[in-house]
């Protein structure tokens, strides 16, 4: 009986919709909309699961992009930083090829390596030594102008006494008039003080220090400083002048080690209005054979 009343409802409803019968389209509908919670709640637990899963692989994969970018800005920064290094210490080798094949006699180029510790004296490293030919007193110059001199020789090391160091003195004259004095370290980088200079003598602000070749070690020349004060002492014969260093004494990585020996200097001022190293008419450099790496 049951059988024979679904087979009867399913053929009029088959018949119902090939008609096309308004009332049956409408009563599906509504069973429809009854039905459909049920297949929402059914598909509830595996859609949220994929999407769970979804936002899991999402976020993972954006954790390790994230990182990979991290490493990447890190890198990169790195490099640009390594260029700026790269292009500053370009330049200053530049300026010392310049320097080099301005100066007639044979240099060799240097690198600092260290610095003393001991701060009551201003003293570099360099990385030649006696087997480079260094020896002690020998002038040492960087891209401006006088730095030091040799005080001690290693075979592949010596150290370098600042012109800035208390027990440094050198003899330079003015480049203006040809005026001799002393110049002699304080012990503070940005101060060397210029010693036995008459009360009468004919010196300015920002004349140019030039080693006078009367020493043992600098020959004549080369700049090393630019009067920054002059002051009278009231009852003293000399003046008070204090002056800067034209070589970039805490900052200069290469430097250049002078092979000319002292000459009799003359007192006509040399043709150089800055602090660089004067030009040499016809130079020959035979600079040394190895630029050291960076």
């Amino acid at each position: 009986m049951h059988i024979v009343a679904t087979l009867t409802l399913s053929v009029a409803l088959l018949v119902g919709d090939s008609l096309q019968w308004g009332w049956l389209a409408s009563l599906q509908r509504q069973l429809y909309s009854l039905v459909e919670p049920v297949y929402l709640a059914i598909a509830l637990p595996s859609t949220a699961f994929e999407e769970a899963a979804d936002s899991i692989r999402m976020g993972a994969a954006l954790k390790r992009e994230n990182a990979q970018l991290r490493q990447v800005n890190l890198v990169l920064a790195a490099r640009v930083q390594k260029l700026s290094y790269l292009s500053n210490d370009n330049a200053r080798l530049r300026g010392l090829t310049v320097a080099a094949e301005s100066i007639e006699s044979r240099v060799l180029v240097t690198e600092v390596i260290g610095v003393d510790p001991d701060t009551t004296h201003h003293v570099l490293i360099v990385n030649q030594g006696a087997e480079a030919g260094l020896y002690k007193g020998q002038p040492v110059l960087d891209a401006r102008g006088v730095v030091g001199r040799v005080q001690f020789v290693g075979q592949q090391t010596a150290r370098i006494m600042l012109i800035s160091d208390r027990q440094h003195s050198v003899p330079v004259r003015i480049n203006r008039n040809g005026i001799r004095a002393i110049l002699s370290g304080t012990g503070d980088p940005e101060e060397l003080s210029l010693q036995f200079v008459p009360e009468t003598a004919d010196i300015k602000k920002d004349d140019l220090l030039v080693t006078s070749g009367l020493g043992q070690d600098f020959p004549a020349g080369y700049p090393v400083g630019v009067v920054t004060r002059i002051r009278k002492v009231p009852g003293e014969q000399f003046l008070e002048v204090s002056a800067r260093a034209v070589a970039a004494l805490d900052r200069s990585r290469y430097l250049l080690a002078l092979f000319e020996r002292p000459t009799v200097a003359t007192s006509a001022p040399i043709p150089a209005a800055d602090a660089t190293i004067p030009a040499v008419s016809a130079p020959s450099v035979p600079v040394a054979p190895e630029v050291p790496r960076g």
